[in-house]
């Protein structure tokens, strides 16, 4: 017996050690940004580098201000993120419920034709969607970074809550139904509610995308005052010509740091949803 509790006391011991290695290095590259966002000039350069700051200074924090309008890119971030969660959220709960809970002709055809749109890289699509966008006259626009998101929310995330949505009993429509609820009403007061854990996984995901995107901005925003923070990051790169005399790695350091905290709250506040395990079930089943 008590050799049977050792063996599990090591076993349990060495699992740490892994998962504390595991976090560790994983870690690593956040601590090292916010570090030489702290250094000053004689720390940035010194050799070997020094993974943190023989004196900590808040230089960086104060002078990216002047060097370029964060504070516009800041606005511009959230609001084409604010629209997206929005869009993408409520149109592919919608998407997805009608997917799962209304009986229309072909209707798993369209299903299918919804999934295999998943396949196409973004880059056969590129070309004739920044044409169609140019002929509406929404280039160095905000909207073609948020119109698409309220026309489905994209396909994986349909998938996910017409999963999450088949697996509600139909005896709920039917008992609304016989009270005299709309297919809205069901809708809104009886499926949506119960499908918070997979909303919540689509609305982080649909942030994420926003926030981190880069390759939508760079093609369809040209003005500065339009930029979004992933632009302003990059206009604020040493290597980019004008900046130089003014940009040091602890201006992006730091430029980065600010950029990286609301993801990181994000996450905090929503990731008992994101690892639930009823999320991961309900997503694979139908």
């Amino acid at each position: 017996m008590k050799s049977i509790r050792n063996t599990r006391m090591m076993s349990y011991g060495i699992q740490y050690v892994l998962m504390i290695f595991g976090a560790v290095i994983f870690m690593f590259p956040l601590v090292w940004m916010v570090s030489r966002s702290l250094m000053g000039l004689a720390d940035l350069y010194t050799l070997p580098p020094r993974i943190f700051p023989s004196e900590s200074t808040l230089q960086a924090y104060r002078e990216i201000w002047d060097i370029k309008p964060f504070g516009l890119f800041f606005k511009n971030t959230v609001i084409i993120v604010v629209w997206t969660v929005l869009g993408g959220t409520i149109s592919s709960a919608l998407c997805a419920f009608g997917f799962a809970r209304l009986r229309f002709p072909l209707r798993n055809l369209i299903f299918g034709i919804v999934l295999t749109t998943m396949m196409l890289p973004g880059a056969v699509t590129m070309i004739p969607v920044y044409v169609l966008f140019s002929k509406l006259g929404w280039v160095n626009s905000l909207l073609p970074l948020i119109v698409p998101s309220f026309f489905g929310g994209g396909a994986f995330n349909i998938f996910l809550l017409r999963q999450f949505f088949a697996t509600i009993p139909k005896d709920f429509d039917e008992a609304a139904r016989m009270d005299g609820a709309s297919t809205w009403a069901i809708f809104w007061r009886i499926c949506l509610p119960l499908c918070v854990p997979a909303i919540t996984v689509v609305a982080v995901f649909a942030f994420k995308g926003a926030w981190d995107d880069f390759m939508g901005p760079l093609i369809y925003l040209n003005s500065e005052e339009k930029f979004t923070l992933a632009l302003g990051l990059f206009s604020l790169s040493p290597a980019r010509v004008g900046v130089a005399s003014f940009a040091n790695t602890a201006h992006v350091m730091a430029a980065c740091s600010l950029a990286i905290l609301p993801v990181i709250t994000v996450f905090i506040v929503a990731q008992k949803r994101l690892i639930s395990g009823t999320v991961v079930s309900a997503g694979i089943k139908g």
